[in-house]
């Protein structure tokens, strides 16, 4: 099964920043908004086996992956919430 595991992780990302308190929207629509723009700018992460994406989490650990992730989602954020797509 081929995986983006980056999708995995900027979607686990977002997860945690509405837990904290995130003052937009939170319906599935503007979550998949900002996931889709944050996903845009970042580089996918494709893995092929469970191995591969377990390799490639420990990697996205790594301190400039996890400030890529959180920068282009706040950004995605921002985006969204001056943006709404519905009423």
């Amino acid at each position: 099964m081929l995986t983006n595991v980056m999708e995995n992780v900027a979607r686990r990302a977002l997860q945690n920043l509405i837990e904290r308190g995130y003052d937009g929207c939170t319906c599935e629509r503007c979550q998949n908004d900002i996931l889709a723009i944050a996903l845009n700018h970042l580089p996918p992460q494709y893995s092929a086996s469970p191995a591969g994406e377990v390799y490639i989490k420990a990697k996205m650990l790594e301190d400039q992956a996890a400030v890529d992730v959180m920068q282009e989602l706040a950004r995605a954020m921002e985006i969204v919430r001056e943006h709404k797509r519905h009423a």
